[in-house]
């Protein structure tokens, strides 16, 4: 048992605080939410999922646009189908569960940080995690990594609310560290069961080698600080010893081997039989349905191609550099406070050596960080969203610097005027790279460079004020425009930027005036286009020989009001096939639309007259490409 002096009492952070953390939070993740239509690729496939799943009243089996869909487990969907049931089916029901899950772990972090950095510091760990830039783009986005962050979150949170206690004495306040009892561990599972239903074994993996690692070092501890009288008494032998490097390589297998033991220990103290146990009874009743209903293929595509396979080779083009892409993505991921990113380490390593009692605040957010870095950097395919997961853990260090330093307890004045000046120099960067470069793909874009003039603003008044010797009220006035330029990107950018999705436009324009089905789409359809179509659009993949020229001219000429969806760069052959088949000006073309960020068109074309039907042979039947 491991004690540690506690001077931020009380417990509990008092009312006031909560409620400007939540209302600050909640503007910041659910202002505009439903503004955007929904971006491709993953959320409208996740919408669109559900809305399916809603519509066959099955709460087991994912399809999309009618086909199996196996990339993620039902968590999310279900939350989805619940939100439609409220509030119908747009791009605001789609995403409030993941926003609400979002706004559910910052109170979480703030729980944690509660216990174990005290009631003072737990308001800036709430608000630093929730205008995180890369936790605010997961908790206003349709997808399962806002489910995933709350459920692994809740896991953590309950480990330590239950292995960290409170003890008042007349003379001091400490916290103490108590192993969990077997109905505690339960808890802890049946959280880990939830992210098992909302992303898969890695909700169950990855916090609990978070809770593993921290445990580790808790029991270490412990047994160092009642060890610590001997262990001074041979403290000048040792040190004469550990000269030679013989000597520290032996140490450092030594303490290699005890690490090995100490962890097979621990995991066996925690109990992986009882895991198990509770991570089926939670989530294995859908996995089972789920595997009877599709002949076992969805757990087959799930586990070998979507978890194996990603971790052995990468997908879709996704990789990078070990470490480095996840240092690299951290460091845009906590803007603004990313800024400060040297002197958030400073600050986290001297409260480690000086203030005993933040240690297990910091071990924690270390822990958290090195084994989601660590083991999406072993996986072969990477991507930024992966760590979401251990921004908590990080909010820990973040909340604990901006606290010090707004309590004057921080002595690097040189790095706060480095971590301003940075800040000025980003914000300046945003500002002109979306008045400048920017503009020519989205011409509005420069209005959003308004986030980058207020951080930078900021930036300056906070380097001002450490220079009089205000270094509080410098963080104080960083942190309301960190707050605020957060805000302004995500309420201003996304509208702005849907506002140039012509190509949706096109679609949506031809389904008000037909119906689905009149409609044949020339190449890959976006999964969004099934979202705002309904269901599937008939379509025909480009080839080589030029048959899909022949399904596109005899969908054209059955009877109704048909058109075809055809990019501008394959319109010269649609228009010399149709010239050959139908005769010269036989094609109307309708309306013309750009692609979002691309320099090719959608085209949406129609027969002129209806010409004479020509039946196709049954090798050029039209097939639907999803």
């Amino acid at each position: 048992m491991a004690l540690y002096c506690q001077s931020n009492l009380p417990e509990f952070v008092p009312l006031r605080s909560w409620i400007i953390v939540t209302c600050l939070c909640s503007i910041v993740l659910l202002a505009d939410l439903g503004g955007a239509r929904l971006w491709d690729r993953d959320e409208p496939r996740n919408a669109r999922c559900a809305a399916e799943m809603l519509e066959n009243g099955d709460w087991i089996v994912p399809t999309f646009a009618g086909e199996l869909r196996t990339h993620k487990p039902p968590l999310l969907y279900w939350m989805q189908m619940v939100s439609y049931q409220v509030f119908g089916v747009n791009e605001f029901s789609a995403r409030l569960p993941s926003a609400l899950c979002g706004l559910g772990t910052v109170l979480l972090t703030i729980s944690i940080a509660t216990r174990l950095l005290g009631h003072r510091v737990a308001p800036w760990v709430g608000i630093s995690l929730g205008t995180s830039l890369m936790f605010v783009l997961a908790s206003r986005a349709a997808t399962p990594d806002g489910p995933l962050i709350f459920c692994s979150t809740l896991a953590i949170a309950i480990y330590v609310q239950l292995s960290h206690r409170i003890v008042e004495t007349e003379s001091s306040t400490r916290l103490e560290y108590h192993w969990p009892n077997i109905l505690g561990w339960i808890a802890v599972y049946a959280a880990c069961g939830l992210a098992v239903l909302a992303k898969g074994p890695i909700g169950l993996l990855l916090p609990g080698c978070v809770i593993g690692l921290h445990a580790i070092w808790q029991l270490n501890h412990s047994k160092n600080i009642e060890s610590q009288g001997c262990l001074s008494d041979s403290d000048s032998g040792s040190t004469a010893i550990g000269r030679g490097i013989f000597a520290r390589l032996v140490a450092g297998i030594l303490a290699a081997g005890r690490f090995v033991v100490a962890a097979i220990s621990t995991a066996w103290k925690m109990h992986p039989l009882l895991a198990l146990a509770v991570v089926l009874l939670v989530a294995g009743p859908w996995y089972v349905a789920v595997g009877r209903e599709t002949d076992g293929v969805w757990l087959r595509e799930f586990f070998l191609e979507h978890n194996v396979s990603r971790a052995l080779s990468p997908m879709e083009g996704h990789d990078g550099p070990p470490i480095l892409f996840y240092l690299g993505t951290l460091l845009v991921g906590t803007f603004p406070w990313s800024m400060f990113a040297i002197p958030i380490g400073i600050a986290a390593y001297d409260s480690y050596k000086k203030q005993p009692e933040v240690r297990p605040a910091i071990v924690l957010s270390v822990c958290w960080v090195a084994v989601y870095v660590g083991f999406f950097s072993i996986a072969a395919t990477k991507l930024p969203s992966y760590i979401t997961p251990c921004y908590p853990g990080v909010a820990l260090c973040i909340g604990w610097f901006l606290y010090r330093v707004a309590e004057s307890q921080f002595d690097w004045p040189r790095w706060l005027k480095a971590g301003f000046f940075c800040g000025i120099a980003v914000g300046i960067g945003i500002a002109i790279g979306l008045a400048g470069p920017a503009t020519e793909l989205l011409p509005d874009a420069s209005i959003v460079g308004i986030a980058g003039i207020v951080l930078a603003v900021a930036s300056c008044i906070g380097a001002a004020l450490v220079v009089e010797k205000h270094a509080d009220l410098g963080i104080r006035s960083f942190v309301i425009g960190g707050v605020l330029a957060t805000g302004l990107l995500f309420t201003l950018g996304p509208r702005l930027a849907d506002n140039h999705r012509t190509e949706l436009d096109l679609l949506t324009q031809q389904l008000a005036d037909r119906q689905r089905s009149e409609i044949i789409v020339a190449g890959n359809i976006e999964p969004s286009w099934v979202f705002y179509a309904d269901g599937a659009l008939p379509a025909v993949g480009i080839d080589d020989d030029g048959r899909w020229l022949t399904r596109l001219s005899d969908h054209l000429q059955q009877p109704g009001d048909r058109v075809a969806l055809v990019r501008g760069n394959q319109m010269p052959r649609v228009t010399s096939h149709l010239t050959n088949r139908f005769g010269s000006e036989s094609m109307d073309i309708l309306s013309k639309a750009r692609g979002f960020l691309t320099k090719d068109d959608w085209v949406a074309i129609r027969l002129n007259a209806p010409p004479a039907h020509v039946t196709a042979s049954k090798t050029e039947e039209t097939i639907t490409n999803y």
